[in-house]
């Protein structure tokens, strides 16, 4: 019956040392976090936002959602080929 007292302290000790732990990175955490302010905290939420729209972009073009934009090539060979079109006059 003794090893079940035995078990109970090491259980306890365990719990102990695992909370010891967690103070001290909720301690470092909150160091860290001391001097940000609402800017920086509106920065980093703009920054976020930018990010995830990035990887819904590119996971869209993964998954064939969406087609990248068009090339430069094919973008300047259109502009070539529609420069010999005269611009309409309008008369008087």
């Amino acid at each position: 019956m003794e090893f079940v007292n035995y078990i109970a302290l090491g259980c306890s000790l365990l719990a102990f040392l695992v909370s010891l732990i967690a103070v001290a990175r909720v301690g470092k955490f909150v160091k860290a976090t001391a001097d940000t302010d609402w800017e920086t905290l509106a920065n980093l939420t703009g920054d976020i936002a930018a990010l995830k729209r990035t990887c819904q972009t590119l996971n869209n073009r993964l998954n064939g959602m969406n087609k990248a934009t068009i090339p430069q090539e094919q973008i300047i060979q259109q502009m070539l080929e529609h420069q010999n079109v005269q611009p309409i006059r309008k008369g008087g």
